[in-house]
C-alpha cells in the first residue's frame, strides 16, 4: 500500500456487487483486426486513447517492452485488446493500454515511461537487435512491425453503461487491480472527471483527508463523488448498491453544465470548511470508548466512508453560522452517537450499502443536529465549557483515579443521578472516563 493511500474501516462495501436492476441490458460488441499502423494512425489523431486517466500509467520496463516488440517480429499471437467507444465514435483502450504503447513508443523512438530513447534490449531470441532504434532496423523488420495484426474487440457506444462498468471490472486484470473509481475514470470520461480532481485537490479536503499529499488510487476522487451525489439526490433517493449509485449519478453528469459544476463547488466548499472547523483531524473517524484495564477512549485513524457521508451532507443542511456557534455540542453528539448508540455504530460498520441503514444513519444525524440547532439546551446536559474547564483543572477520572488523555475522552457526569433528583450544577460535577461513566450508568 502507498504511503498517500487512504485506509477506511468500512471495507465491506468494496464487496458490493452492482445492483440487479439493469442486469440484462443490452451489451454490443465488434470484433475485428487491425494493423498497427492503422492503430497508430488513430492514436496519432487522437481518435484512439491507449492511455485514459486512470493514475496508473506506463509500467513496463524496457526489457519486457522490448520483448513485446520481438514478439511481433517473431508473429507470435497476443491477448486480445478490449476498446470502448465513445459518443464520438473515438476509442479508448481498456485491457492492451501497455501493449499499445509499448510498440508505438518503440516506432516513434521514445519509451513510454519517461520519453527516454527507446532502444531494444534484453531480447533472447533476436538478440543481435538488441541495441536497435526502430529507425535502424531492416525495411523487412519495419513492415513486419507496420503491418502486425491485433485482435481488437470493441465495446459499442450502444451498450449499456452499468454492464459496460461490470465488463471494464472483469478485464481488469493487470499486475495493479483497478478500483471503481478508476473503471469509473475512464467509462465516464468527461467534464465530471476535471470537476471531481480539482475539488479532490482542495486544501481544506487534503487536511480533512490526514495530509497534503495525493491518493495514488483516485479515492478522494471517489469521496467527492459520493458528497455530490448525496447532496444532489440525498439518501432518500439512494438505492443499493453504492456502487450502482455513483455509476448512475458519474454517467448522469459525465458533461455536466458550468452551472451545476459551480453549484457542486459551492456545497463542496460549505461541507469541507465547516467538518475541519468541527472535527479538525478526526473528522469522518470513529471515536471508541475505552475497555476494562485500560479506560482510555481514543479517535481511530481510518477514514470511515458511512461518516463522511452523513457529516457532509448534514452541513450542507444548515447556515455555516448555525452550525459553528453549537460547534461544540455538535462534536459532543456525534461522540455520544459513536460510544452510545449499538444501532448508529452498526450502520455505519456493517453492511453499509444496505438502504435501511443509509436512511438511519442520515436520519439520526440529522435529527441530531436540528435538535441542537433549533432546541433549548437540556437542563439534563452539562455545558461544553464546563467540560473544559474541569479537564484543564484536573484530567483525572472520577470514577477510576487515572488520567484522561484526551478531551473528547472526557465525560461530565452527576455525582447524583439526575434521574433520582441530582441537579445539573457544577457542586453535582464530576468528570469521568466516558467508558467509566458508560459501565457505571448500566450498573445503576
Amino acid at each position: 500500500m502507498a504511503d498517500d493511500e487512504l485506509v477506511f474501516d468500512d471495507a465491506d462495501e468494496e464487496d458490493e456487487d452492482l445492483g440487479t436492476a439493469n442486469a440484462f441490458a443490452p451489451m454490443r460488441f465488434n470484433t475485428m483486426q487491425r494493423k498497427v499502423r492503422d492503430l497508430l494512425s488513430d492514436y496519432a489523431s487522437k481518435d484512439l486513447d491507449p492511455r485514459p486517466s486512470f493514475q496508473r500509467g506506463y509500467v513496463w520496463d524496457k526489457n519486457r517492452a522490448s520483448r513485446l516488440v520481438e514478439s511481433i517480429l517473431l508473429n507470435v499471437p497476443l491477448p486480445l485488446v478490449y476498446t470502448a467507444e465513445e459518443a464520438d465514435k473515438s476509442e479508448v483502450v481498456i485491457d492492451g493500454q501497455q501493449r499499445l504503447l509499448s510498440v508505438f513508443g518503440f516506432i516513434q523512438g521514445k519509451f513510454p515511461k519517461d520519453q527516454t530513447t527507446f532502444r531494444l534490449s534484453g531480447l533472447k531470441l533476436l538478440k543481435n537487435l538488441n541495441g536497435k532504434l526502430y529507425d535502424a532496423l531492416e525495411e523487412a523488420d519495419k513492415k513486419a512491425i507496420q503491418n502486425y495484426i491485433f485482435q481488437i474487440i470493441k465495446i459499442s457506444n450502444e451498450s449499456h453503461a452499468d454492464v459496460k462498468f461490470e465488463i471494464f471490472e472483469r478485464l481488469n486484470s493487470g499486475s495493479v487491480t483497478l478500483n471503481a473509481q478508476e473503471l469509473r475514470n475512464c467509462v465516464y470520461s468527461g467534464k465530471f472527471n476535471e470537476v471531481l480532481r480539482t475539488l479532490a485537490d482542495r486544501e481544506d479536503f487534503r487536511k480533512l483527508l490526514g495530509g497534503s499529499g495525493t491518493t495514488t488510487r483516485m479515492q478522494d476522487a471517489e469521496l467527492v463523488l459520493r458528497f455530490l451525489a448525496f447532496y444532489e439526490r440525498t439518501y432518500l433517493n439512494y438505492a443499493p448498491g453504492m456502487k450502482t449509485f455513483l455509476n448512475e449519478f458519474m454517467n448522469e453528469y459525465r458533461n455536466l453544465s458550468d452551472e451545476k459544476a459551480s453549484f457542486f463547488e459551492h456545497g463542496f466548499k460549505q461541507a469541507t470548511s465547516i467538518s475541519y472547523s468541527v472535527f479538525g483531524e478526526n473528522a469522518f473517524r470513529k471515536f471508541t470508548v475505552g475497555r476494562k484495564g485500560n479506560p482510555s477512549g481514543e479517535w481511530e485513524k481510518a477514514l470511515n466512508r458511512p461518516l463522511y457521508d452523513i457529516v457532509m451532507w448534514g452541513f450542507t443542511r444548515f447556515d455555516k453560522n448555525q452550525i459553528m456557534a453549537n460547534s461544540d455540542a455538535i462534536r459532543e453528539g456525534l461522540v455520544d452517537l459513536l460510544t452510545t448508540s449499538s444501532t448508529f455504530i452498526d450502520s455505519i460498520t456493517s453492511a453499509v450499502g444496505d438502504k435501511t441503514k443509509t436512511q438511519f444513519r442520515f436520519e439520526i444525524w440529522h435529527e441530531t443536529l436540528k435538535e441542537i440547532i433549533t432546541e433549548k439546551s437540556n437542563p439534563r446536559n452539562f455545558s461544553a465549557e464546563l467540560r473544559r474547564n474541569l479537564y484543564k483543572a484536573n484530567p483525572v477520572c472520577s470514577i477510576c483515579g487515572q488520567t484522561i488523555h484526551s478531551l473528547d475522552d472526557a465525560h461530565v457526569d452527576h455525582v447524583h443521578p439526575f434521574s433520582k433528583g441530582g441537579s445539573t450544577s457544577i457542586e453535582n460535577a464530576q468528570l469521568t472516563h466516558r467508558y467509566c461513566n458508560l459501565t457505571k450508568s448500566a450498573k445503576i
